[in-house]
């Protein structure tokens, strides 16, 4: 008898005691969530329970700075109090970056920025480079990003999983919530997130034996290795050993969210991945799910470093099934914008491939361009995003996510560039979080009220929407991206109704490539789409 992960058992990724994602994994980016949000977080729910277990009951608060296990206050205040030590190492890192933004840096105004070298607290000595912007009196800095993972602020004892069953498709919102075990029937495993003990758990067909060594591997015994035993099923004989998957025919399938799937002359792709769990009552049938994956898949593309596209819990799930995986190129090194590859390396990955504007790769039986991504990041210079245009034979289709069509002449410039798109799928949450949403950590100093309000996280309204349909010429356009999936609510809170602006956008964009002649849909769920 051989045994496999249940598909009803999610393993989330765990950094810090929070949920993973990919702010989380720089040290540098790390230290600044952790003082920034999630110990005000924590301090607040200390103080006072009863608020938190008053707010995540309301709509209007989905997504705000709550945690939701309010009735196990003595485990969150002990593992509070037991973890400082070791945050102790984040704030020394904190501090240092805090002083070179707000005290150093500010002194210098055009002259030579060698002595800045000198004072450079320790943990940033040897690590930033500091320059000026080309107004010549701006100071600013960016991070030697793999000495900052190759320093003591990187470690990787901070990481952990925890398996948990999926009991139904709408997940509770997790990013501001310690990762504990809050009963029995979970389990938090100390493991490096890049581990293959991992892709061991994920791959399955393991022998009892084996799964007792994977077990002992993990460090958990007795009751504990009961437990994560418990995770695992028999599986038939013949599934035991996977065998190559056929090349099967061409398809293109809509997996949810901003995750698509194609298969192209035997060439597989998989976009922004977020897969759905399966094995529980009461889920929807309509779904695509891991165990609906090919054994490989031989390019992974990410349009951009949202958590929501480039999700943790799943990249470990399916990193053993991954050939290559492509990324937009980043060059800023900042704190608002860490580079993607470095990341997808520090995760296990190892053929990653960062990709620039307009450049073109062969990918297999395919060609892919990455093209410009414009708005959703709060007006930060932020580098890390591109749409993905894939050419399949004739036909070409265009992968735009949350691109935000603010400079109306753009997709105009591009269409002279890469001709006419046959199909066009497009994020149209018009109406998106404030930008302090994601980023309000990283900030120097919090803005306003009135600016953050202004800066939104949103893609296309219908305006911006017509436009680039209208440069691009599509025959096809699926409306995506948009959170509609209940198993997003882990990563998103949105509550969308009938006038939701987003979802009245949209239902224009629809109508009015319908009216032009071509076929248009708002996608959720699975769905076969032609390619």
């Amino acid at each position: 008898m051989r045994y496999s992960l249940r598909q009803d058992i999610a393993v989330e990724p765990v950094i810090a005691g929070w949920y993973g994602w990919s702010y989380l994994l720089p040290p540098q980016t790390l230290a600044r969530f952790v003082r920034n949000r999630f110990t005000r977080i924590v301090e607040s729910y200390l103080d006072d329970p009863q608020v938190h277990a008053a707010a995540v009951r309301q709509r209007r608060m989905h997504g705000g700075p709550w945690i939701h296990a309010h009735e196990h206050r003595d485990a969150i205040e002990a593992w509070y109090r037991d973890t400082a030590p070791r945050r102790a190492r984040l704030d020394e890192l904190f501090e240092a970056i805090r002083r070179l933004e707000e005290d150093i840096l500010p002194r210098h105004h055009g002259e030579c920025l060698d002595s800045v070298y000198q004072e450079l607290p320790q943990a940033l000595a040897g690590r930033v480079e500091v320059f000026y912007g080309r107004d010549n009196r701006t100071a600013d800095y960016r991070f030697i990003e793999p000495l900052m993972y190759a320093s003591e602020y990187y470690d990787t004892s901070w990481q952990q999983v925890r398996f948990r069953p999926v009991t139904e498709d709408a997940r509770e919102f997790a990013l501001t919530t310690p990762m504990l075990e809050y009963g029995p029937e979970q389990l938090l495993v100390d493991v490096p997130l890049d581990s293959p003990l991992l892709d061991t758990v994920f791959r399955g067909g393991l022998t009892g034996e084996e799964l007792g060594n994977l077990a002992a591997e993990l460090g958990l015994r007795d009751e504990r290795a009961a437990r994560f035993a418990g995770y695992f099923e028999p599986v038939p004989p013949a599934a035991a050993e996977p065998a190559a998957a056929p090349a099967g025919d061409d398809v293109l399938e809509y997996v949810g969210h901003a995750c698509v799937f194609a298969r192209y002359r035997g060439t597989t792709f998989l976009v922004d991945p977020v897969l759905s769990y399966a094995g529980y009552p009461g889920g929807a049938e309509n779904r695509f799910t891991f165990a609906d994956l090919p054994e490989r898949v031989d390019h992974l593309l990410i349009t951009h470093n949202h958590q929501d596209h480039m999700l943790f819990e799943t990249l470990l799930r399916i990193r053993h099934r991954v050939g290559r995986v492509l990324v937009p190129k980043s060059a800023n090194a900042s704190l608002v914008d860490p580079g993607l590859g470095g990341i997808l390396r520090r995760l296990g990955f190892t053929d990653v491939v960062e990709v620039d504007d307009l450049e073109t790769l062969s990918c297999g039986s395919a060609e892919v361009v990455a093209l410009p991504f414009l708005g959703e990041h709060g007006d930060l210079r932020i580098r890390s995003k591109t749409g993905w245009l894939f050419r399949f034979g004739e036909r070409s289709i265009l992968f735009a996510a949350d691109s935000t069509n603010i400079s109306p002449t753009m997709y105009t410039k591009v269409a002279e560039v890469i001709g006419p798109v046959d199909t066009v799928f497009i994020g149209m949450e018009s109406i998106g979080a404030a930008a302090s949403w994601i980023y309000g950590p990283l900030y120097g100093e919090p803005l306003d009220r009135r600016t953050d309000q202004s800066r939104r996280l949103n893609g296309s309204n219908f305006p911006q929407a017509r436009e680039i349909v209208d440069a691009l010429e599509p025959e096809a356009v699926y409306v995506y991206a948009m959170g509609l999936e209940p198993w997003m609510g882990i990563v998103m809170a949105i509550d969308y109704d009938e006038s939701h602006p987003a979802i009245v956008d949209s239902d224009l964009l629809v109508r009015h490539v319908r009216d032009k002649g071509g076929s248009a849909e708002r996608l959720h769920l699975r769905r076969t789409l032609p390619l």
